[in-house]
């Protein structure tokens, strides 16, 4: 098994890292000419969108095209310095040219709680692509933590993610679930004082359709309370339990971070991939759950504790959703496109 993964592995970036580079090389080649033509498409929305847009894609390539080469050669004496500094230069990007930034609520947890022995698991709120970046940087450049972080393995079709596993203590789960599971517990299973793992419970964004299919199958299943409950939650999936149990099986010490945001969305919701938050404030909300306050090894405990955490997760983006203005338009930010 070890061996096929090898071969898969440098099959795989044979093909994606050339790709890849290519790509942004093209990118950052023909910017003064995408520059252009997103101006002139600025003029004619009389929006600063099409700018930033073309403007966040070259710095991603430049972003890029820096790190391969240093993932390539795995001689860095520092990786998790190596993260933390891309994903600060990922979010000063973000910042200048998008006018976006997080802002944690005062009652959150503090950097200094969350160095407990055991480390810490961190349950967070997934909604619309880019949230996780900031969530990232948030544990790992502002608070200083080791990140440890479980993603989907379509992610591996990203050379520089991919490469970053190598070095990285990232956790790359397919359909396999029994599987998934092992490796999230393992992972967990090595973490001490100052390490953080990341799961995203909800395993996808919330859109929608999602939210409809949860429901659904939930009800096939059977589970009338949880239909019952997730009824009322609007800006959230069900959580999954697989994951967090076995992240919290394999870490038994670990206290849990819940992580709510507030999207970049009027209502708090997913947007398209394709429409780029501007003057926007990711606003987080955090609360420290000691070890000893989670019930582990019990199915039926978890997955309760865990609904009523995701239930108040829910309440309190609806509670904090931007409500539309009547004189300024949806987001109360009209004259900042």
């Amino acid at each position: 098994m070890r061996l096929l993964t090898v071969v898969l592995a440098v099959a795989r970036r044979t093909v994606t890292v050339p790709v890849v580079v290519l790509v942004d090389v093209a990118l950052v080649a023909t910017a003064p000419v995408s520059f252009a033509v997103a101006a002139g498409v600025a003029l004619l929305a009389r929006s600063t969108r099409p700018l930033r847009t073309v403007a966040l894609v070259v710095a991603y390539a430049v972003i890029e095209l820096s790190v391969l080469p240093r993932l390539l050669g795995g001689g860095e004496r520092d990786w998790d310095e190596l993260l933390r500094e891309v994903l600060g230069r990922g979010y000063r990007a973000m910042e200048l040219l998008l006018d976006v930034r997080v802002v944690v609520e005062s009652g959150s947890a503090e950097a200094e709680q969350l160095r407990g022995a055991g480390g810490v698991v961190v349950l967070a709120r997934h909604c619309g692509p880019g949230d996780s970046l900031f969530i990232a940087w948030l544990l790992a450049v502002r608070y200083g933590l080791r990140l440890r972080v479980v993603l989907t393995a379509l992610l591996r079709l990203e050379p520089a993610v991919d490469l970053a596993g190598d070095h990285l203590p990232l956790c790359f789960i397919g359909h396999n679930r029994r599987r998934a599971r092992a490796r999230v517990g393992r992972l967990a299973a090595s973490m001490g004082a100052g390490d953080v793992l990341l799961l995203f419970p909800e395993g996808g964004n919330f859109s929608w359709p999602r939210w409809r299919r949860s429901v659904a199958d939930l009800a096939a299943a059977g589970a009338d309370r949880r239909v019952r409950r997730f009824l009322h939650n609007t800006h959230t999936l069900p959580p999954r339990l697989g994951g967090a149990m076995a992240a919290l099986d394999g870490a038994p010490t670990a206290d849990v971070l819940l992580l709510a945001h507030s999207g970049f969305t009027d209502d708090g919701r997913d947007r398209p991939l394709w429409r780029l938050p501007t003057h926007r404030d990711l606003l987080v909300r955090t609360a420290l759950v000691p070890a000893a306050a989670v019930p582990r090894g019990d199915v039926e405990a978890l997955s309760a504790w865990l609904d009523r955490a995701w239930s108040q997760i829910d309440a309190w983006v609806e509670n904090h959703a931007e409500l539309p203005h009547p004189l300024t338009g949806t987001d109360g930010r009209a004259h900042r496109r």
